[in-house]
């Protein structure tokens, strides 16, 4: 592979970001993926839905020293973004997005490492020593191929992404029920937003005044509580079906 020599060579870290991307998206061409330099991200259209890998060199990156980078994953749904703006009474501020799930590469990664959960750090990629990043960049795809593209199939299904462990660790789980009630799919509406109180013990006062700020008609709660915008989301959304 041409690009192994390029890894070897590249010194500045953007650059080693850059070939690292590209060998990723070769390496998992027969997926569909490409790479997208400007924002640094292997990606796919699968349907509907765009499927992402972002890559982020640390800040303590330098050259001759440090050079890592974190992972991120991604499903967005451009025709989502189309149906927020037009539903802007029932949906969370920003309605200008298309998200539908997203969290850190790691948590998605376990089933390629011998055990059932990932960790934040598994989607770390060192590329410090050119002469171990070919071998770095090998292992970062096999946790693509056996963990992360499952991740993507369940999150990229309404009817499997509710009970899913992408679901679990979204870092915008109202995105989900919006995008469940994008698909007509009320029922799942209601079983993902159960599943996340049943995981979410002692919450009670704050799913209440979620719903209550959503029963008066008032904003949803965007002070950082996902209980509370659950709440708001999840009574809007099954109380104003679209």
């Amino acid at each position: 592979m041409a690009l192994d020599q390029e890894l070897l060579a590249a010194r500045r870290p953007r650059d080693v970001v850059d070939v690292a991307g590209r060998w990723i998206a070769e390496a998992l061409g027969e997926h569909g993926f490409c790479w997208l330099v400007k924002s640094r991200i292997v990606q796919r259209q699968v349907g509907d839905v765009v499927q992402q890998v972002a890559l982020q060199g640390s800040s303590y990156n330098r050259v001759g020293g440090l050079i890592s980078v974190s992972t991120y994953v991604a499903v967005r749904d451009p025709v989502v973004r189309t149906w927020r703006l037009a539903h802007p009474h029932v949906v969370a501020e920003p309605a200008d997005r298309d998200l539908v799930c997203g969290h850190l590469l790691g948590y998605a990664s376990g089933r390629a490492n011998g055990y059932l959960y990932g960790d934040a750090q598994d989607g770390d990629i060192d590329l410090t020593d050119p002469a171990q990043r070919v071998g770095h960049l090998q292992r970062f795809t096999a946790i693509m191929r056996e963990g992360v593209l499952p991740w993507f199939a369940e999150a990229s299904d309404p009817d499997s992404i509710v009970g899913s462990r992408a679901g679990d660790y979204t870092v915008d789980p109202v995105a989900v029920l919006e995008w469940l009630a994008f698909h007509g799919r009320i029922d799942l509406v209601h079983s993902y937003a159960e599943r996340y109180r049943a995981r979410h013990p002692g919450t009670e006062q704050r799913w209440a005044d979620g719903t209550a700020a959503a029963d008066e008609g008032r904003p949803c709660p965007l002070t950082g509580d996902s209980i509370r915008a659950m709440a708001w989301s999840a009574t809007m959304l099954t109380t104003n079906p679209r």
